[in-house]
């Protein structure tokens, strides 16, 4: 589909070009023959008649040295044949440089189709990707949802207490399939710069403290500790995000740390040696996970995309989207995120953010 594309932008581009090249050689033919003529008529208006026109011959071409009159070299009647010569030339000259000029654009123009379409194939490819993978996410709870249905059906000895067992266990996949789309749709609108939300000077420290408060009851649950180092630090953002943001990034700390282990997390300003009036806000998450795996580390930020084994050898719930979800929101205001880890002894994943 693309070649396709890209032969047909490439012919459109030439078209423009060889038009806009023809368009000028025309008008500098005209020109150079209107000039032509008026030299020649202007020297016969001049000189004398027993002065004639120099024509140099050198390797079966010929050579007009145009307005300048020498005695006796061609008789008057051969300056017309002379000047039409001259027009020929010209013009196989013209068109021997819109010939290479034709080469050049196309060449030039299939290069350039390319890298015009480079990023749309690339974006259409995410999304097929993308597609795809949500497909498949979705198939697996609904296909529970069919089977465990479809048996309770066939069952005609069905009980209440089998038949609540039934509805809680849907209901679980239910609230799966809508924590995945809650997902999807968070990072369709932070994937677009986030068009619409609200930017306004909060506390971090308080959207932080939020982060901490949602993810209470799995740390818990696990005899996590997390502790907090924090001060007041006044940045422009959405609170919505950014609490999302923490929430993501405490959220996979405790999921992959093993338990009765620690979470840290900081926030600090800091000020830059490079540019020393403008500061930056740090937030780190350090957790005692296992770490991830290097070969792992430049896709930790796409969709879908698991370090299960990498970090825990327990099974964890969840579709691959928080992380992406995050670099998203970083990304919509401006900052950077990466993470420092090693194998064995946790991860820390570091946010920085501009005031």
């Amino acid at each position: 589909m693309f070649q396709n594309a890209r032969l047909k932008l490439t012919f459109w581009y030439l078209l423009i070009i060889m038009l806009v090249s023809g368009f000028f050689s025309l008008i500098v033919y005209r020109g150079f023959t209107k000039e032509l003529g008026r030299g020649f008529h202007m020297q016969a208006i001049r000189g004398t008649p027993e002065r004639r026109l120099v024509v140099q011959e050198r390797n079966g071409f010929f050579r007009i040295l145009p307005f300048v009159i020498y005695p006796d070299e061609i008789p008057p009647e051969d300056v017309g044949e002379i000047i039409s010569l001259a027009k020929r030339r010209f013009a196989t000259q013209l068109a021997i440089i819109n010939g290479a000029i034709l080469f050049l654009a196309g060449t030039a123009g299939y290069f350039l189709a390319g890298k015009t379409l480079a990023p749309i194939e690339v974006m259409v490819d995410e999304q097929k990707r993308f597609v795809a993978d949500a497909s498949h996410e979705l198939r697996t709870p609904l296909a529970s949802l069919k089977t465990e249905v479809e048996v309770a059906l066939r069952d005609k000895r069905l009980k209440l207490k089998d038949a609540k067992g039934l509805l809680r266990s849907n209901l679980a996949e239910v609230d799966k399939m809508k924590y995945f789309s809650d997902n999807l749709l968070s990072l369709s609108r932070y994937e677009s710069n986030g068009h619409g939300l609200p930017m306004e000077k909060l506390d971090l420290s308080e959207a932080v403290r939020q982060a901490i408060e949602r993810n209470m009851p799995l740390a818990k649950e696990k005899s996590i500790e997390i502790k907090d180092n924090l001060s007041e630090i006044i940045v422009k953002g959405n609170p919505q995000s950014l609490v999302e943001l923490v929430s993501i990034l405490l959220n996979n700390a405790i999921k992959y740390g093993p338990k009765k282990s620690e979470v840290q997390i900081n926030a600090r300003k800091e000020k830059r040696r490079s540019t020393p009036l403008s500061r930056r806000v740090i937030i780190e998450v350090i957790d005692q996970g296992m770490g991830i795996d290097e070969k792992d580390i430049p896709h930790i930020f796409d969709r879908f995309y698991r370090v299960d084994a990498s970090r825990s050898k327990a099974k964890v719930d969840g579709y691959g989207l928080g992380l992406s979800i995050a670099k998203s929101i970083v990304d919509m205001h401006k900052g950077e995120i990466k993470v420092e880890t090693e194998i064995g002894k946790g991860s820390t994943f570091i946010i920085n953010l501009p005031v």
